[in-house]
């Protein structure tokens, strides 16, 4: 044996005797998004998975992903890990998710599933889910933040059944703004035509639509809460003026009202630069409930009429009747082609 070996031997039992040998590098922990099924049918849902490798002792965990809003809407987020989960706290594009472990055990090691995502596709195309923060805590309670760069692509693809004959006025602009995100389905590959809009909802469509930024940070609502999917889209719209609410609040769980609806148009389109044409005062005459309609909703109302927005129906403007979702689909679809003329 050489004396270069024969050193480096004693070294290594001097190390072992005072339990000084050193100990392998511990395994880096990698994390993978993984879809659970490679498509989606029209209208259906998808699942992806946050899965560890290498982990050392996970005993909670809090994750953040973004995801393509205008494709996707998320419905919910899971772990199979025993333990207590968080309410998902939600803004437009991105979800925050925790879950913990309970008592005195050992957190995961190995590999596993941290977490499932599942989203309902309510657009079509390529949509991009990525991992923007991850922290993770170990059985001490000592806390490590990752920025992984992980991310998953998936094939998103909405369609509605019930969009049948009864509907065929407002199938096309609901099939155009569901491809452009801007109109979501309900879930099981159905869009509810029917279905009464509330503010928060329609507020959330228009910003949308125009792609609105706020201008400054003006507050929210009183009774908006803060991490609701809608509470940003309001919140810009208060900036830009469009949602004054009335006083007491916005109320964006109620149905919007049909006059309530094209005010929030008139205020939109003025936002974005595209002010209606100036009304005579004549546009509402030829509507038989015009008497019906509020004086702060008559001058956006009359304006409407007079670009051609507003038509009626047998029954009037009816303004204070409930908007539906096919109404709202094709008041939307009607703004977009004014804007682009």
């Amino acid at each position: 044996m050489s004396r270069k070996l024969l050193f480096g031997f004693l070294i290594g039992l001097l190390l072992a005797a005072q339990g000084l040998v050193p100990a392998r590098a511990a395994a880096v922990q990698t994390f993978t998004l993984e879809p659970a099924a490679a498509s989606t049918a029209s209208g259906s849902e998808l699942k992806v998975v946050l899965k560890g490798k290498n982990l050392a002792d996970v005993y909670a965990f809090d994750v953040t992903l973004g995801y393509d809003a205008g494709k996707l809407r998320f419905k919910g987020a899971e772990s199979s890990i025993a333990g207590m989960s968080t309410e998902p706290i939600l803004t437009d594009g991105a979800v925050r998710f925790a879950h913990t472990q309970i008592g005195k055990n050992a957190g995961v090691s190995g590999s596993a599933v941290l977490a499932s995502f599942t989203f309902t596709a309510i657009g079509s195309g390529a949509a991009k889910i990525a991992v923007k923060d991850l922290k993770l805590v170990d059985s001490k309670l000592a806390m490590t933040t990752l920025h992984p760069v992980v991310s998953v692509t998936v094939q998103a693809a909405a369609g509605f059944s019930d969009i049948g004959t009864k509907w065929s006025w407002a199938a096309e602009a609901i099939r155009y703004l569901a491809d452009r995100g801007i109109v979501a389905g309900t879930g099981n590959g159905k869009f509810e035509p029917a279905l009464p809009v509330k503010r928060g909802d329609f507020m959330l469509m228009l910003v949308r639509a125009f792609g609105l930024k706020p201008q400054k940070d003006a507050g929210s609502f009183a009774d908006v809460p803060k991490g609701k999917y809608y509470a940003d889209a309001i919140a810009t719209a208060k900036s830009l003026g469009i949602a004054t609410g009335d006083g007491t609040g916005f109320k964006p769980e109620a149905a919007i009202s049909r006059q309530d609806l094209m005010v929030l148009i008139d205020r939109t389109l003025r936002a974005v630069g595209k002010a209606l044409p100036e009304p005579t005062g004549k546009e509402l005459g030829g509507f038989a409930d015009q008497g019906r309609i509020a004086d702060y909703a008559r001058h956006a109302i009359a304006s409407l009429a007079k670009a051609g927005l507003v038509k009626g129906g047998s029954a009037g403007i009816e303004p204070g009747n409930s908007t539906n979702r096919a109404e709202a689909a094709v008041f939307l679809y009607r703004m977009l082609a004014l804007r682009s003329s």
